[in-house]
């Protein structure tokens, strides 16, 4: 799984750097030609080089925008969504794992607190997004 996520990402990023030396040359102004003959035949290459040259900022802008939803603030959502799956589902009985790497073993749910036993006769009152992943589940 985690291969195939690489993978995605390399392969993004290589589309983004080809789309990014495509639409560069377009940016790029064209030499104006010294003779009359010249002048027409670059009146017609600046009408068809005309739409990347006017617009191909707005195209990086749109790329850019892209590729930062897709690494950035997409993955961000998932971990959250997981995240808030996982406080929703905690019940009593679950061995879990804090983020303090405290193992222990669920005693009571609360709305959003939890009480956590360490060991024999010593009880934790915990936050639940104190809770980095459950150990297992009974």
């Amino acid at each position: 799984m985690k291969v195939s996520k690489k993978l995605i990402a390399i392969l993004l990023i290589s589309i983004f750097v080809i789309t990014i030396g495509a639409l560069s040359i377009g940016c790029f102004p064209m030499q104006q030609p010294t003779t009359e003959e010249g002048a027409t035949e670059a009146a017609e290459g600046e009408e068809e080089a005309g739409f990347l040259a006017q617009y191909g900022t707005y195209i990086w802008l749109a790329v850019l925008v892209v590729a930062f939803y897709f690494l950035l603030i997409r993955p961000q959502r998932q971990r959250s969504k997981k995240s808030q799956e996982l406080k929703s589902s905690l019940k009593r009985g679950d061995e879990v794992i804090t983020i303090g790497g405290f193992y222990g073993r669920i005693k009571d749910v609360r709305e959003d607190s939890l009480i956590i036993t360490l060991s024999s006769g010593v009880d934790v009152k915990v936050t639940k997004e104190a809770v980095s992943k459950k150990a297992s589940s009974t």
